[in-house]
């Protein structure tokens, strides 16, 4: 698993075994971790600019239906040992 870039205390975006995964606060009352499978799309998006970490962020709070069938739990975090970006 490595770190591909960090906000903290907003989220993590993870590489592993070559799928992206975007954990995230939703920013809600009640806080809790999601995690989410990027699809292709979405990944091309982020590497071209075309978005950003806080467009799908954004769009993935106001809409859980929009990452259905792709959440990931319990909520994917690294290990102090993974590879990070720093």
């Amino acid at each position: 698993m490595r770190v591909l870039d960090r906000e903290p205390y907003s989220y993590i975006l993870l590489e592993s075994d070559g799928e992206w995964i975007l954990t995230f606060l939703p920013g809600r009352a009640v806080m809790w971790d999601v995690s989410v499978r990027l699809t292709d799309t979405e990944v091309v998006a982020l590497e071209d600019g075309e978005i950003s970490i806080a467009d799908l962020i954004e769009r993935f709070s106001a809409d859980s239906s929009t990452y259905e069938g792709r959440q990931i739990t319990p909520a994917v975090r690294p290990d102090k040992d993974d590879d990070s970006r720093d």
